[in-house]
């Protein structure tokens, strides 16, 4: 049976962006494990592979499966134990990759909850384990420590927020709880809290230097990206904001 985005979202993309990137096999390039949020919506995965389009760089995309299933918003949101078990099941993923093939860099793009699951994921492994973190609208607690899962990381991780996400990452995760159950405003309205630096050979300090935020601005309507919740899935954001990361050498200003 087609899925929902197969029906409405991807004719729209195809004409408005062209053909999508084709699967790669795994020699292909870089592989990039894809997380979408709460409910079993992949729109990230498809939003991800027209950006990339024909032409895009040579990376694998694999949308990671999480959650309940189709409408499960709720127990995706709730289930701390189920949350672990798929942040164990990442964690595992990543490892195997990289003893399978230990010279191929691994990208992990996450979105709201799936963010969760992500740096949750990342805290089991060894430094350096992932090339590059893209977090957008991501739904955890502001103070959220970060640490743990940044030392898994060996360039950066990069967070996208905005201020106009208002109704699920403000009153929505006020109501029902961030996915590391809190209840608070969400990371993807406000940015991450960063702690103040302490002496510049502390870990915690180094570990920060590796994270990015970047806060939505005007300038990215014309990408389709209002500032809400899902504007981080359109592929004219992903292609000028997240498929620049998705290359092994691409520098700080990528995003720029």
């Amino acid at each position: 049976m087609p899925s929902l985005t197969g029906l409405f979202v991807e004719p729209l993309y195809r004409l408005i962006y062209g053909r999508p990137a084709q699967e790669s096999d795994e020699d292909a390039g870089r592989r990039v494990l894809v997380l979408g949020g709460v409910g079993g919506l992949d729109i990230l995965g498809v939003g991800l592979r027209y950006a990339v389009g024909e032409a895009g760089p040579p990376v694998r995309l694999e949308s990671f499966s999480w959650g309940h299933g189709f409408g499960r918003w709720y127990s995706d949101l709730t289930r701390a134990d189920s949350r672990d078990r798929d942040a164990a099941r990442l964690a595992e993923e990543i490892r195997r990759h990289r003893t399978n093939r230990p010279g191929s860099p691994v990208f992990v793009v996450a979105r709201s909850a799936g963010a969760g699951i992500a740096v949750m994921a990342l805290e089991q492994l060894d430094p350096d384990a992932v090339e590059r973190v893209i977090l957008l609208a991501p739904a955890l607690s502001p103070a959220y420590d970060l640490a743990p899962a940044l030392r898994a990381v060996r360039r950066e991780m990069v967070v996208f927020w905005s201020p106009a996400d208002l109704i699920i990452l403000g009153a929505g995760t006020l109501l029902f709880g961030t996915i590391d159950r809190v209840r608070t405003i969400g990371a993807g309205l406000v940015g991450f809290r960063v702690p103040p630096s302490g002496h510049p050979d502390d870990d915690r300090t180094r570990q920060y230097r590796k994270l990015r935020q970047v806060r939505w601005s005007p300038g990215m309507i014309a990408l389709g990206h209002f500032g809400g919740h899902f504007g981080a899935d359109c592929p004219g954001f992903l292609r000028k904001h997240v498929v620049p990361l998705l290359r092994a050498d691409s520098g700080p200003g990528a995003t720029t």
